[in-house]
């Protein structure tokens, strides 16, 4: 009995001293950005238990999943509650989010989570996954509040044709050009008009319905892409011309987005697989399917008022 109140009280003081160095609400921020604070973590990791346990959870076979994921996909979280200190601080990875074991997963982030054909950095790497390490599954995930969707929105500070403006073109080009309701309605928002001459300029908030909209929307577009430029379309178009050949690939493909506000992970709804093969059930919660504007009237810079009466001139 004794024994384990003193090993409450050893815990309790423990977390004390970890709440002193947590970042609170007025200053939620720590400063570590020198190569001697990397020093300095890896050496209290090496003398700590964690690294112990981290050594114990490696896996031994190969990763199941690979996720395409964004490079912002971050934050620090304030928790309040005595026990949850060591949660303070957290990458939203998703070996963070989805609580994984070491060496179950490998990841490739690029600025909102997209994949091309022509990025040859991330098309070796579905590639590579596939054929050598045999993953079974690969997840486009995105998270609402994403940095680089936020600026195909907002614009960029960057020069106009430079690698950032580049990249997030295709994020730029779907927004200019998407049907789907809330993003439309954002895009009529922010637009030029009287008393707001340059238009909407500060940032939308992550809650936004348009910002959001957009987030998934960008995510489809990458698991489209899968579908139709990676390695995976052309196993998966010979073996729908079929003579009973397999390919040998079996991978299925999902789009995934990860609200950092609450934690919760959402289903888009877009898996796809081998041909002939079932999709396995996603057990994720699935958004409801998009709305689209039908007709040119919703597009940018077209009015939407009373219209008036024609007046002949004689």
């Amino acid at each position: 009995m004794f024994t384990n109140i003193l090993l409450l009280a050893t815990t309790a003081i423990a977390l004390v001293v970890h709440a002193a160095e947590a970042p609170t609400k007025a200053n939620s921020t720590i400063k570590f950005d020198t190569l001697d604070a990397l020093y300095r973590g890896n050496q209290r990791f090496r003398a700590s238990a964690g690294r112990r346990a981290v050594a114990a959870r490696v896996v031994e076979e190969p990763p199941s999943f690979m996720f395409i994921g964004c490079l912002d996909n971050r934050y620090i979280a304030n928790l309040e509650g005595f026990f949850h200190i060591y949660s303070t601080f957290e990458r939203l990875s998703p070996a963070a989010i989805f609580q994984t074991p070491v060496g179950s997963i490998v990841s490739q982030n690029n600025i909102a989570n997209q994949y091309s054909s022509k990025d040859i950095s991330t098309d070796t790497a579905v590639t590579y996954a596939v054929e050598t390490l045999d993953v079974k599954h690969i997840i486009v995930l995105g998270h609402y509040g994403c940095k680089g969707v936020q600026t195909a929105i907002n614009g960029t500070k960057s020069r106009p044709n430079g690698p950032a403006t580049k990249w997030i073109q295709p994020v730029i080009d779907m927004y200019r050009r998407s049907r789907r309701q809330e993003i439309v309605q954002l895009r009529d928002s922010r637009m030029p008009r009287r008393g707001l001459r340059n238009g909407v300029t500060e940032a939308p908030k992550a809650d936004e319905p348009g910002f959001r909209a957009l987030v998934e929307e960008n995510v489809k577009k990458s698991v489209k892409a899968l579908r139709s430029q990676s390695i995976l379309a052309k196993a998966y178009q010979r073996g729908a011309k079929g003579n009973g050949k397999n390919t040998g690939i079996e991978v299925f493909v999902h789009g995934l987005v990860h609200d950092p506000a609450t934690g919760e992970v959402k289903n888009l709804g877009v898996s796809f697989g081998p041909p002939g093969k079932k999709v396995p059930k996603v057990p994720f919660a699935a958004i409801a399917a998009a709305k689209n504007f039908q007709g040119d009237k919703h597009l940018p810079g077209f009015f939407t008022g009373k219209k008036l009466k024609s007046v002949s001139i004689t």
